[in-house]
């Protein structure tokens, strides 16, 4: 500690003793307000700066949300208990699991932690200030105030930051993500509806022409133009039907409400779906499609922006183990015969001796390699999951086309053919 004084022109030791506690307040309350103005004004600035603060990364942009993600969010305490929205078309679905699905709102809050978490990455470290007294009354009592300030060094701020705004890359990754996955379960739930209300038509169909079939057969047996084998054939026709009627009737109610909750509503009254079954699908090319998959998947660039963080993290700890300088300045008055004022001055730092952050530099290296390992992991899994959906694709393309080529019109031919021969 460094210490300097000088003697006061004239000053009494009764004066001395009450202004020595005003002056030191009137010093800290100076000093105080001075560091929260400027500290005050440089927190307003991140606060006003949120969209600065993410930095683009070269391959990993941090850009802004997409702007079909930015929906008001529905409050379901808003929405009727018994009678929700009644959507009918994939369009209005869609538009619904946007606003309310609350893995949409899970990944929404982790944005705007991941931003605040960046922002807190930035701030300089409050000042401490200080008041004291060694000795309170007598010819030797002494009134202190002390300010303190930490100077960082070396960027560690702006390294902290940058791996806290990959953070923020992730979390908006991840939240496109999320909205894919939620969609994804909305389509799917959406056409396994449509194919079930599509079904109870043509089991209903089906049911009308086993139950005329076998009223004719009946009549043709009464009328002696018929035997009993042909009668029981069509009441086990009719049977069948019936029982296939009321299976898909079932999954009606049941896929209702599937594809409620797949939109975050399971109070929505669902109804009738309005839907095109038999719009011809495009032919998908493997390798193109592999390729755009690991190029746009938001899977990978979630991974690419863990790599850049740990390439941040590394930078960071390579840098710890340069010491911070702590600053403290400071007023004291000793009261005596003769009164004396003092200005007080420390400096302090530590030495990195033996503790030179040795380990988390190395930890940070093995992360960078297990993160760009894990970047390779995603992209070959992508491929493989590719290559899978497109075999399973094209299975039902094929078997589409064969029953419209081949097993439909002998169906037809078939009904036409029992038609004219029980008329």
């Amino acid at each position: 500690m460094m210490n300097t004084s000088h003697q006061p022109r004239s000053t009494s030791t009764s004066r001395s003793t009450r202004a020595g506690p005003h002056a030191c307040i009137r010093l800290i309350v100076l000093v105080a307000c001075g560091l929260l103005v400027s500290r005050t004004g440089l927190a307003e600035e991140w606060t006003q700066r949120g969209a600065a603060l993410r930095l683009p990364e070269p391959g990993t942009p941090l850009g802004s949300l997409p702007e079909n993600v930015r929906v008001p969010l529905l409050d379901s305490a808003t929405q009727d208990a018994s009678h929700g929205p009644s959507p009918q078309t994939l369009e209005e679905f869609v538009s619904l699991a946007e606003q309310s699905h609350p893995k949409l709102r899970t990944a929404l809050a982790g944005v705007e932690a991941a931003r605040g978490k960046a922002v807190q990455a930035r701030l300089y470290p409050n000042p401490v200030i200080a008041g004291f007294s060694p000795q309170i009354a007598g010819d030797q009592s002494q009134w202190s105030g002390t300010v303190a300030q930490d100077l960082v060094t070396a960027g560690k701020l702006r390294l902290s930051q940058q791996a806290a705004l990959r953070e923020v890359q992730k979390a908006e990754y991840s939240l496109i993500r999320a909205r894919f996955e939620v969609l994804a379960q909305v389509r799917q739930s959406f056409y396994a509806l449509l194919v079930s209300q599509r079904r109870v038509e043509i089991y209903t169909l089906l049911l009308d022409i086993a139950k005329r079939s076998y009223e004719i057969g009946r009549q043709l047996a009464e009328a002696g133009e018929g035997t009993k084998a042909d009668v029981l054939f069509w009441s086990i026709e009719r049977d069948r039907a019936e029982v296939r009627l009321l299976n898909a009737s079932v999954y009606i109610e049941t896929g209702r409400r599937q594809v409620a909750a797949a939109i975050g509503l399971p109070q929505a009254d669902v109804g009738a779906l309005e839907g095109d079954l038999f719009r011809r699908l495009p032919n998908f090319d493997l390798k193109t499609l592999q390729e755009s998959v690991v190029r746009a998947n938001a899977q990978p660039r979630i991974v690419e922006a863990e790599v850049a963080r740990a390439q941040w993290a590394l930078e960071r700890a390579v840098v710890q183990p340069i010491p911070n300088i702590n600053l403290m300045g400071g007023y004291q008055r000793q009261v005596g015969i003769p009164a004396m004022d003092q200005g007080l001055v420390q400096v302090m730092m530590q030495v990195p001796l033996f503790d030179r952050n040795q380990g988390n530099i190395r930890s940070a290296r093995a992360d960078i390699a297990t993160s760009r390992a894990a970047l390779r992991t995603v992209e070959i899994d992508l491929a493989t999951q590719t290559a899978q959906v497109i075999a399973a694709y094209r299975t039902s393309q094929r078997l589409v086309e064969w029953y419209e080529l081949y097993i439909l019109p002998k169906a037809r031919e078939t009904v036409q053919l029992t038609q004219t021969l029980y008329a």
